[in-house]
C-alpha cells in the first residue's frame, strides 16, 4: 500500500483493546508488511517486560494531522489505569517512503534508551517495517540500548546524554528527538572550543552560543508545533461534539475557555513558555470537553510541577522553591529521582545564550504556577497578565 492513499483515522478504542489483549496492536493497512514469526517475535518480547512495553503499528504517514505522541495521549486515555503505565513505539511512514519508529513513555525510567532503540532499529531495517519493530523491541527489552547505539553510531557517541527519566529524558533541557538532529553539530563545535580556548577565548564564547541557540530554537518550533496540533484537535472536537441537554454546562465552558486561552496564546506569541502553556491549556480544555460530554463536573488535573510534560502528578515530593520549603505535585519518576538525592529530571527553557530551569526562568504566570501545579486556575492568572 501507499501511505498517501488513505488518510489514517485512528479509533483509540480499539488499539487499546488490543493493547489490552497482548501488548501489540497491528492495524489491517499494515498487516501485510509484517510476518506471522515477525509478530509472534514482537508479542513475545513484549510479554512480561518491564517496564511494560506497547507497539503499535499503524499507517501514520509523515503528513498526518495526528502525531505519534498524540495518538498515544488518545489510546493511553482508554486504557485500564493499571495498564496505561509504559513504554510505546508507534509506526511511522509507509511502504513508498520507508518506516520508523517513535517511542513515548508514561511514568517509567527509561535513561533514552527507548529512543536510542528506536534510532538503531531504524539504521538497521529502514524499510522493512516488520524487522525493525522486531530489532526496537529486542533492542530496548535486551537492556544494552545504549551499548548498541555506539556501536550503531560511534560518531556520535559524544552527542548523546541522559539526566534521568520520569518518561522523558532530556539533552541540554531539550527532547531527544530535537536535539540528536544537531547532536553531531553540536559535539563538533565542543571539539573545536576546546581547540581553540587557550588562543581564542572570544570565538569559544560565540561557538557555544550559537550552538545553544540552533538547539534552544528546534526545541522551541517542536514545543509550538505540538501546541498548535493539540489545540487544533480540540478545536475540532469542541466544533463535532454535539453537547446535549442535561451535559454539565459549566464544565463545557470550562472546555471551550481553555481552547480560547490556548488559541489566543498561540497567536500573540512565539516564546518557548508560552507554547507549553499553550499546550497545558489544551490538554485541559481536552479532559474537560471529555467531562462534559459525559455530564460529569471536572476539576483540572495537577500536573508534575518539575515538567508539566511529565503529565499529571501522582504524588508529591518536598522541594526548596524561592517561596521556601514546600511539598509539591509530582510525577512517580520525578519521586524516585528526588527519594534518590537525584534532581528530577526538570523542564528547561531558553534564556538568552543559556538554558534554565523553567522556574528561574522569570516566564509568568507559567513560573509562579508551576504552569498549574501550584495555582490549578490557570485561567484566572492568564487574565490578570493582560
Amino acid at each position: 500500500m501507499s501511505g498517501d492513499e488513505v488518510t489514517y483515522q485512528p479509533d483509540p478504542a480499539a488499539i487499546a483493546a488490543d493493547l489490552a489483549d497482548d501488548g501489540v496492536h497491528v492495524d489491517q493497512a499494515v498487516a501485510e508488511t509484517i510476518a506471522a514469526e515477525q509478530l509472534a517475535e514482537i508479542t513475545a518480547l513484549v510479554d512480561g517486560a518491564d517496564p511494560a512495553v506497547h507497539v503499535l503499528a499503524v499507517p501514520l504517514n509523515h503528513g498526518a494531522d495526528v502525531s505519534a505522541n498524540q495518538l498515544v495521549s488518545l489510546v493511553y486515555r482508554e486504557l485500564p489505569e493499571n495498564e496505561r503505565d509504559g513504554v510505546y513505539f508507534v509506526s511511522r511512514g509507509s511502504v513508498d517512503f520507508g518506516w520508523s519508529v517513535e517511542a513515548t513513555s508514561y511514568n517509567v525510567t527509561t535513561d533514552n534508551e527507548d529512543a536510542l532503540a528506536t534510532y538503531v532499529a531504524g539504521d538497521r531495517y529502514p524499510s522493512d517495517l516488520g524487522l525493525q519493530l522486531v530489532e526496537t523491541v529486542e533492542v530496548f527489552t535486551g537492556g544494552n540500548a545504549r551499548q548498541e547505539y555506539e556501536e550503531q553510531f560511534p560518531e556520535r557517541q559524544e552527542a548523546v546524554t541522559s539526566t534521568g527519566d520520569g518518561g522523558s529524558s532530556q539533552i541540554l533541557g531539550m527532547d531527544p528527538p530535537v536535539a540528536i538532529g544537531v547532536g553531531v553539530a553540536l559535539a563538533v563545535v565542543v571539539a573545536a572550543v576546546i581547540l581553540l580556548r587557550r588562543r581564542r577565548p572570544r570565538g569559544e564564547v560565540a561557538l557555544k552560543r550559537r550552538a545553544l541557540r540552533r538547539i534552544s530554537s528546534a526545541q522551541t518550533r517542536e514545543w509550538r508545533r505540538r501546541a498548535e496540533t493539540e489545540t487544533a484537535a480540540l478545536g475540532e472536537r469542541i466544533r463535532e461534539l454535539e453537547i446535549e441537554h442535561g451535559d454539565d454546562g459549566a464544565t463545557w465552558a470550562a472546555a471551550l475557555d481553555h481552547y480560547q486561552a490556548a488559541t489566543a496564546i498561540l497567536d500573540r506569541s512565539d516564546d518557548a513558555a508560552d507554547a507549553i502553556g499553550a499546550l497545558v491549556l489544551a490538554r485541559r480544555g481536552d479532559d474537560a470537553l471529555s467531562h462534559a460530554a459525559d455530564g460529569r463536573s471536572w476539576t483540572p488535573a495537577v500536573s508534575c510541577f518539575f515538567n508539566p510534560l511529565h503529565g499529571p502528578a501522582t504524588t508529591k515530593a518536598t522541594w526548596r522553591t524561592s517561596a521556601g520549603t514546600r511539598d509539591v505535585p509530582c510525577c512517580g519518576a520525578c519521586r524516585r529521582d528526588i527519594g534518590k538525592r537525584r534532581e528530577p529530571e526538570m523542564l528547561d527553557l531558553p534564556t538568552g545564550d543559556t538554558v534554565v530551569h523553567y522556574m528561574d526562568a522569570g516566564v509568568e504566570p507559567w513560573a509562579s504556577t508551576g504552569f498549574g501545579a501550584l495555582a490549578p486556575d490557570l485561567l484566572d492568572r492568564l487574565r490578570d497578565r493582560r
